[in-house]
Parts: C-alpha cells; sequence; structure tokens
C-alpha cells in the first residue's frame, strides 16, 4: 500500500530524503505546496530520485506547482495534481494489527467513507472522517462472542516519519512522537503541537497567513519549527545578488578593461668579419687576438685486416705455406708479430705472414699437452731453392734463452711458389696495399680520438679538427711487398695531438671588432656564423695561428621601456608623431584589446605590452 508524506514548503531536501528512507511501503507519495523549497531546484529533485533508486522504492510527486512538476518531469520522477479525485483513487492509511490479532475480513476501502480534504492536512484527526461521527464508536464498541474471531483493532497512526534537522530550520521532535499511534477505539486529542502543525499545513495549501501565535515558554520553543520568514528571505537574497553583482563587475573591469600590446619590428644588417688570432698554450689571453689554447693529447692502438691487391708474374717469387707452432714453455700464451722469423736446420728464413698468439700448455688426463696454432709463413728471400719439403723451424728471436728449446714450428705440406716456377696471378702484398692500411688506421685513429674528445670538452670548446697530428710510435708491423696472401694485418700505436680552445671567446673577440653603429642606428649583435682556416700548428712549441671568418647578424637596439613610455595614451595619428624619436623602429603594430571600442594606448604602463620582433632587412 502507498504511503504518503505531508512536505512543508520551506522544508529541505535532507529531511524528505529522511522521510524517503525510513518508509517501509516501496511505493511513497510526496505531497508538496506551491513554491516548496525542494520543487524550486533541479538538483534536489535529481537527489531526491537518486536516493529512491538506490532503496529501491518508487516516489510520485504531488502539488500544483506547475514549475516544480515540470522540473520532476523533466528528469523522470511521476506527477500528479493535487485534486480531491486524487485522494479517491487509492486509500493512503498504513494499517496495523494488533500483536495477538488475526488480519481484518473488512475492506479498508470501506472504512471511510469521505476521504482528506486540502482544508484537514495537518490536523490529528485527518485520517479519520469528521462526517461520520458514529464509525468510531461502531468500530470499537462492537461485542464480539467467544466463538467467532478474536477482534481485529485497527490503529490509525502517522507513518511520517521524524523531519531532519535542516541547516536552516528546527523541526518537531517530541511532539509528533507523542501521537504516533492511536487507537480507533478512543477519541482523538489534539494536542496544541499537532493543531498549530495542521493550522500551518492548511496555510501552506490554502495560500492564507495565519495570525501571530501567542507567546510560548522557553521550553515549548524548544520544539517548534523556526521558518525564515519572507522579509528575511528577501533581505538574504538581496545581499547574495550584491556580492554576485560586485563579483561580476570585478571579473568585467578584469575583462575589459582596454589594454594593448605593441609588436615592433627593428632593421637587420648582416656583417662579415675577419680576425687573426695567436693562441699559445702556455699564456692567457692578453688582448682581442691572443687566444688561450690548451693541446689534447692521447695513445691509440690499432689493428687492421687489410686485403691484399698485389698479383705474381711467375717469376722470382717467394715460396709460401703453413706450419704449426707449439709452446711448450708454459700454461702462458705468447704473441708473435708479423714477419716473425722462423728458420729451417739448414739455414733457410721463412717469415710469419699476420701476427698471431700461441695459446700455453694444457693438462689432459694428468699429462700436459702443447698449445699449438697454425699460422701462414712466406719464404724469407725469392728462388726454388725455398720450395723446401716438410720440415721443422726454430724461432731465432728466443735463441739464447729458454723459449728456444721449448718453442718449435712444423710444416705438413711442402713449400711452393718459390721461383719461376711459381704460378702466374698469385695474390701478394703490394706496397699500395701497405701504404692503404697506414692511411685507413690514421683515419679510424682520428675518427676514435674525436668521439672521445667530445665527451671530454667544455660545451663553449672546439677542437681545430684540421690541425690533429697523428705520429706512428714505431714502424708498422706489415709483411714484406711480394708477400704471396689475399690478406695482412696492420698492426701500429699511434700518438695523437689536438689544439682547444673556447669558441665563445673567439664570438667576443669577433664582436667586439665589428662595427656597432650604421647611419646613425646602434646594432646589436644576434647570431653569427664562424669558420676557420689558414691554420697552423706548432705542437712542440705549443702555437697556433688561424683566421676566423665570421657572418654576423645583428638587429636594431630599441629601449623598450621608453618606446612603452613614449606610446602610452597615443591613438594612431600620435603613435605615428612619437616614432620620429625611434629611427631604429622599421615597423610597428599595435592590437587593442577589446577591439571594438578602443582606439587609443591605455595610459598605463601595467596594461601595455611591447613584444620585439625578429628584424628585417631594409627595403
Amino acid at each position: 500500500m502507498p504511503q504518503t508524506f505531508y512536505i512543508e514548503a520551506d522544508e529541505e531536501i535532507i529531511s524528505v530524503i529522511g522521510r524517503l528512507r525510513k518508509s517501509a511501503s516501496e511505493e511513497n507519495i510526496f505531497v508538496f505546496p506551491k513554491r516548496a523549497l525542494v520543487l524550486q531546484s533541479i538538483i534536489n529533485l535529481r537527489l531526491f530520485q537518486r536516493e529512491a533508486q538506490k532503496l529501491g522504492k518508487k516516489i510520485v510527486i504531488v502539488s500544483q506547482d506547475e514549475v516544480g512538476k515540470m522540473l520532476a518531469e523533466k528528469i523522470g520522477v511521476p506527477t500528479q495534481n493535487y485534486s480531491e479525485d486524487f485522494f479517491r483513487k487509492d486509500f493512503h492509511l498504513e494499517f496495523a494489527l494488533d500483536e495477538k490479532v488475526l488480519q481484518p475480513t473488512v475492506n479498508p476501502r470501506e472504512i471511510h467513507n469521505e476521504m482528506p480534504r486540502s482544508d484537514a492536512i495537518g490536523s490529528l484527526d485527518f485520517h479519520v472522517p469528521a462526517a461520520d461521527p458514529a464509525f468510531v464508536a461502531e468500530k470499537t464498541s462492537s461485542p464480539v462472542s467467544s466463538s467467532q474471531k478474536p477482534a481485529t483493532t485497527l490503529r490509525v497512526r502517522n507513518v511520517t516519519p521524524p523531519q531532519l534537522t535542516s541547516l536552516n530550520s528546527k523541526r518537531f521532535e517530541t511532539a509528533p512522537q507523542a501521537a504516533s499511534s492511536i487507537e480507533t477505539t478512543a477519541s482523538l486529542p489534539k494536542t496544541p503541537a499537532y493543531a498549530e502543525r495542521g493550522e500551518r499545513l492548511k496555510n501552506f495549501y490554502s495560500g492564507t497567513r495565519s495570525a501571530p501565535a501567542k507567546p510560548v515558554s522557553q521550553k515549548e520553543t524548544d520544539h517548534k519549527p523556526v521558518s525564515i520568514s519572507g522579509k528575511k528571505a528577501r533581505r538574504i537574497f538581496f545581499v547574495l545578488g550584491a556580492v554576485s553583482l560586485i563579483s561580476l563587475a570585478g571579473v568585467a573591469l578584469f575583462l575589459f578593461l582596454p589594454k594593448a600590446e605593441i609588436y615592433v619590428t627593428p632593421y637587420k644588417i648582416t656583417q662579415n668579419v675577419d680576425i687573426e688570432l695567436a693562441g699559445n698554450a702556455g699564456t692567457s689571453e692578453s688582448d682581442v687576438k691572443t687566444l688561450a689554447v690548451r693541446i689534447l693529447e692521447k695513445d691509440k692502438e690499432i689493428v687492421l685486416t687489410v686485403p691484399t691487391t698485389g698479383k705474381s708474374g711467375g717469376v722470382n717469387q717467394k715460396a709460401h705455406g703453413t706450419v704449426i707452432i707449439y709452446n711448450n714453455q708454459s700454461a702462458e700464451s705468447q704473441p708473435l708479430v708479423a714477419t716473425t722469423r722462423l728458420e729451417t736446420a739448414d739455414g733457410k728464413i721463412f717469415r710469419l705472414v699476420s701476427g698471431v698468439t700461441v695459446p700455453g700448455m694444457t693438462n689432459k688426463d694428468g699429462r700436459k699437452e702443447a698449445g699449438v696454432i697454425e699460422a701462414e709463413v712466406t719464404a724469407d728471400q725469392t728462388g726454388e731453392e725455398y720450395n723446401i719439403d716438410a720440415t721443422t723451424f726454430r724461432i731465432p728471436g728466443f735463441k739464447g734463452g729458454p723459449k728456444y728449446e721449448t718453442f718449435s714450428a712444423k710444416s705438413i705440406k711442402a713449400m711452393t711458389g718459390g721461383g719461376s716456377a711459381g704460378p702466374a696471378d698469385v695474390a701478394v702484398v703490394a706496397k699500395v696495399d701497405i701504404d692503404t692500411a697506414e692511411r685507413e688506421a690514421k683515419e679510424k685513429i682520428k675518427e676514435e680520438f674525436l668521439n672521445d674528445a667530445r665527451n671530454q670538452l667544455g660545451s663553449d670548446e672546439k677542437i681545430l679538427e684540421d690541425q690533429i697530428d697523428i705520429v706512428a710510435v714505431a714502424p708498422a708491423t706489415v709483411p714484406q711487398t711480394g708477400t704471396p696472401a689475399t690478406a695482412f694485418d696492420y698492426k701500429n700505436n699511434f700518438k695523437v695531438r689536438a689544439f682547444v680552445f673556447s669558441e665563445k671567446a673567439v664570438r667576443e673577440k669577433v664582436d667586439n671588432a665589428n662595427e656597432k653603429n650604421f647611419r646613425g642606428i646602434r646594432f646589436r649583435p644576434v647570431s653569427s656564423n664562424i669558420t676557420y682556416s689558414e691554420s697552423v700548428a706548432n705542437f712542440s712549441e705549443g702555437k697556433l695561428r688561424l683566421v676566423a671568418h665570421a657572418l654576423v647578424t645583428m638587429e636594431s637596439d630599441i629601449d623598450k621601456d621608453a618606446l612603452r613610455e613614449a606610446m602610452l595614451g597615443k591613438n594612431k595619428n600620435d603613435m605615428q608623431n612619437a616614432l620620429s624619436s625611434f629611427p631604429e623602429v622599421k615597423k610597428i603594430e599595435v592590437v587593442f584589446y577589446p577591439e571594438w571600442f578602443v582606439e587609443s594606448v591605455p595610459s598605463s604602463q601595467n596594461r601595455v605590452t611591447v613584444i620585439i620582433k625578429s628584424g628585417e632587412n631594409e627595403e
């Protein structure tokens, strides 16, 4: 059965939701008077709808307030017009059985002959028909025999939950609770609290004002609602409106006060500057043509494998072949460079084509085994006599030491290719191959040196790359020209040196050397592109000479503060006249805010902004 709640005009959404939460019925009807506070805000209605959905309850709003009903229907809350026909459709009272009696067989719709009217809303006899006094006596005085079923006691109780205390009103706390359940077998007394509540609700729905209440004691006022009078509400709305107007006025003043942005374009020129500089690693800068330098030095080792390009003509060639080198000395490995000599028992010399490292001895099954490696060799001299059969070799370089006996080599096959009997078009090491290997080695060393140096330089330091000194510490280890081989190893150690100086210092010297005044206008450098030539480096004495070529871009120097001061309060014609005092300005453009009614630069410096754009060349 639906439960009905009657809401006061100033009752807030917190109190209405509290009533809904305490309702035991699934369907709930809420009756609102015109201009009820809850119906004036769609936010309140959305909160009300969401709470009903959360509790799984249905709500219907009954009111004569067209605006409130329109807002409720907009968010999907069912509404009904407040009328006598609405209350004749269903019975809106909650019946409670005594704990020891059975369910009545009486149809609840036959209990009242007349449904509640608007003039009885809020009174104690709201749920009892005043037109039929015999109803109560008839239902309470009927005798019940022992053979009949136990009598049913019908109680009509106010199922409206106590209202929550809102932010701006006090609700009844004890008086409604004292009359929450009233038996129909007794008379219905009208307490002062309920009488006053009924009178107020009646006034709300009828649209009339009640007479002022008589003075009551402090104890009684603690249980009476405190409402905001119309005069007080108007005062509050007036204050809030004044605050809003002041805030809007402040925003308008900030947004719509006139402002101006002045865009200034200076002149731009380019100038070539050449300056000769002398650097000395042992001294600091002393004048505009002296540059402080330092020497960066590193040692680099490189190994390259280079293919051969030489071809044998088949005559006067050196014999070549392969050997196995043995290490019976110790567990330590032994490096052997290219061109290491291997000597036969009869004194013939063969040399290693490329450097190798002979492994040390190993232990296998409790016995020591020699370290071995295979290497390519070529005869030291040309001639057919070097085409020898397989034989053993010693290393003459170890003669006089223990390694002479413990290191040896052995050829598996005969040496071939020596003398005129050698085959034609055999690949051999040519002089150009050795030169190519040295050039590639220096290029690779320079690249590695620059990569390492860049990680060590300061943010404004520069290396003069065309004056990097790369010197071999010792002769390179390479095979002799004419040695049969498809490729060979180039190995050498180099010392690398370079001059380092501050490019920022060079720019400062260039800026000091260029001309700043042109046609009576002072210019300032904004960028420069510097290249170097004619450099001469002397690393042994730590001296460097070079010429710096600079292409300097300059713009006319504009005093922003002075220009802003001269433009304050000027219109377009006055600004053109004021520009005669600023020959360094090529072009000026002013943007006003707001554009539709401002035609002059504001007089306040805080509302004028000067922006210097990139310079433009003179046309």
